[in-house]
């Protein structure tokens, strides 16, 4: 097809090296808008009917998975496949064209794949393990993971490299990584700790006057534990803050269904005598 856009053009009096340009730009022009056409056609028919599937079935995950909006990601799976498909169709600009293809396919699974640990939080926060036990920490350690290696691949795709090259230097640049995920880290390992030494669950009543904190919690993720407060503020704390500083916990309280309450009595001490017998009696 680029040779008959070619013969066309130069039979029409174009120059060679014009021809040529005007051809290949054409072309790509043309597979660019074969790649729209088909992600928007997809995300018109398939989505409607994946829509009606899940209103059909009711499946708790399907309903999640489709409020997330986790298909609209992989859509994106389709216009890379068409490009992949096209690419011999322009010889000149193939490889920078697979190459793309397969970075956009990447993006449209780590995007996908974003959404979808969204989508098993909010299953998970449905049982009520998740009072004792959040995932959701795990799950962005898990996220930022995936769009390190995410990343290297694509970069690795681009410039026609190995990624075990690109894993090389980031090991080199361990210090450096070190710095830029410390607070990554430590949330990492302070939620850990939280949840193995059931420090904090979530609706958990706590009081950290430091950070003027005093309600329930609320969520407790990787960097961040949210706590709304009496007045319906809400106090956003360090994770690590947790681990590193004191707070108090009235959950106890809460479980027994009590309070202690301590009082003072002041007693005149000079009203303190031995008993006598009359006093006995009396």
């Amino acid at each position: 097809m680029l040779d008959w856009t070619h013969k066309l053009l130069t039979a029409r009096g174009l120059e060679e090296a014009a021809a040529g340009y005007v051809a290949g730009t054409t072309m790509l022009a043309l597979i660019a808008l074969a790649c729209l056409l088909a992600y928007f056609t997809a995300r018109k028919l398939l989505l409607k009917i994946v829509s009606a599937l899940v209103l059909k079935s009711k499946l708790q995950w399907g309903d999640a998975i489709f409020r997330h909006r986790v298909l609209e990601r992989l859509m994106l799976i389709i216009p890379a496949l068409v490009a992949n498909a096209l690419a011999p169709l322009f010889p000149a600009g193939a490889p920078w064209i697979l190459r793309l293809a397969f970075c956009l396919l990447v993006l449209g699974l780590l995007l996908a794949l974003d959404k979808l640990l969204d989508a098993v939080d909010d299953i998970y926060k449905q049982y009520e393990v998740s009072k004792l036990r959040p995932i959701k920490g795990y799950l962005q350690v898990f996220k930022i993971a995936a769009y390190i290696v995410g990343v290297i691949v694509i970069i690795s795709a681009l410039v026609d490299r190995s990624p075990l090259l690109l894993l090389g230097g980031i090991g080199a640049a361990t210090a450096v990584l070190l710095l830029i995920f410390q607070n990554t880290i430590l949330g990492f390992v302070a939620s850990i700790q939280l949840t193995e030494n059931d420090m904090v669950r979530l609706g958990d009543w706590i009081e950290m006057p430091t950070h003027n904190a005093n309600g329930a919690v609320t969520e407790i993720t990787l960097h961040t534990v949210k706590v709304q407060n009496w007045d319906k503020a809400i106090t956003t704390i360090p994770t690590y803050a947790l681990v590193s500083e004191s707070f108090k916990n009235w959950r106890a309280m809460q479980e027994a269904g009590g309070r202690r309450i301590q009082r003072a009595l002041y007693i005149d001490l000079t009203s303190i005598c031995f008993c006598d017998d009359s006093m006995l009696a009396r």
